[in-house]
């Protein structure tokens, strides 16, 4: 007997301050049959799609703060965050940070009035 691909949504927030004006979310559909932290799923969004700018650091601990993003609305430590298989999760900047691009954040500078 086969198994069922498993695959989690992923909607990103995308952003190129050198090329736009405002953000917007682009889906992506992970084959995984094992939860994944929200970091590894970034990195497997990245390994199909090499534009997307994200951090890929994993200290796996929440200590950190450079897996620092915002899903599903609440600001979190994306190493340690998981999504199970046949769940979505939409990923954003974390809040309290200016966007440099995509999900990538300049920890040095507080949020403005982003436009998404």
């Amino acid at each position: 007997m086969s198994e069922k691909a498993a695959y989690i949504k992923v909607k990103v927030f995308r952003f190129d301050p050198s090329a736009e004006t405002a953000g917007r979310f682009q889906e992506y559909l992970v084959e995984s049959k094992e939860p994944l932290s929200i970091m590894a799923l970034l990195a497997k969004v990245h390994e199909a799609d090499l534009t997307l700018a994200c951090r890929t650091s994993m200290c796996f601990k929440g200590q950190c703060g450079s897996c620092l993003v915002r899903v599903n609305g609440q600001d979190v430590f994306g190493c340690t965050t998981l999504v199970k298989p046949g769940e979505a999760v939409v990923i954003e900047p974390h809040s309290k940070f200016a966007v440099i691009r995509d999900v990538v954040v300049d920890f040095f500078q507080p949020a403005g009035n982003r436009k998404e």
